[in-house]
């Protein structure tokens, strides 16, 4: 098993939770079940299953389809950045234009 250090957040539950197997066949009943938002690593699919690992490292299959990707890019971040950098500007411009400022 990869140690906890190695661990890193890809995927998250629905925000409903989701059924959980201890392998991947549709035809057993669910073993266990994600809380909504849960974190999870994908560690390999199989089809539309996705094996997943929780930070506290229990393991489970789940319908890939439902997870939720989380972005690791960091690019949201710099997306806010960049609408607050355009939204001072704006405003400065228009200030400027009202003869507003100094």
């Amino acid at each position: 098993m990869t140690s906890s250090a190695a661990w890193a957040a890809t995927h998250r539950a629905p925000s409903e939770g989701m059924d959980a197997w201890s392998d991947p066949d549709p035809e057993a009943a669910p073993s266990s079940e994600l809380e909504g938002r849960v974190e999870v690593q994908v560690i390999t699919t199989a089809g539309e299953w996705a094996q997943v690992r929780g930070a506290n490292g229990w393991e489970g299959w789940v319908d890939g389809r439902l997870l939720e990707q989380i972005d690791t890019s960091g690019a949201a971040g710099d997306q806010r950045a960049y609408i607050l950098l355009a939204v001072a500007v704006v405003v400065l411009i228009v200030l400027a234009v009202m003869g507003v400022t100094g």
